[in-house]
């Protein structure tokens, strides 16, 4: 083999390498900010509109090829292209794979990130600071979709 195509496949080799401990270390920060996010739940909701008897759902608003699609969401709920995501978006490119996740904790439902790529929206404020929580009439983006809380 010549000794300059040994070089590049030399540098190759060390920039997969570089990758895979980049993607190594996003994974272990998503897994940490999903604990301490689980460890710091907010309390439960007490008072007025603290009912939540009916489920919420997740309405598709934008694009119109997927207008009018629901979800029911449960205990928790993963979106992105994954097809095990509960909410799958597998024709979006600008959704992750696991994307984003919604799951309910003290009566009440939330919307955290979860290191995705292009960020996750909610009332057109990014969700980064950790969970966001949801209500009836929220808009939130997830790639190119946009999604609405509805009863």
């Amino acid at each position: 083999m010549p000794h300059a195509l040994l070089h590049v496949l030399r540098y190759f080799l060390l920039g997969f390498l570089w990758l895979f401990f980049l993607y190594a270390i996003r994974m272990v920060y998503v897994e940490i900010k999903r604990s301490r996010a689980e460890r710091f739940a907010p309390p439960p909701a007490t008072g007025y509109g603290a009912d939540h008897s009916v489920p919420l759902k997740l309405k598709v608003v934008d694009p119109p090829q997927r207008r009018g699609r629901t979800f029911e969401l449960g205990e928790e709920v993963t979106l992105g292209r994954s097809a095990g995501c509960a909410v799958p978006l597998e024709d979006d490119t600008f959704t992750s794979s696991v994307h984003a996740r919604v799951f309910q904790r003290g009566g009440e439902y939330w919307l955290e990130d979860l290191g995705s790529t292009n960020g996750t929206w909610l009332n057109e404020e990014r969700v980064d600071d950790g969970p966001m929580r949801l209500q009836r009439g929220d808009r939130m983006k997830v790639g190119s979709t946009t999604l609405e809380v509805t009863r």
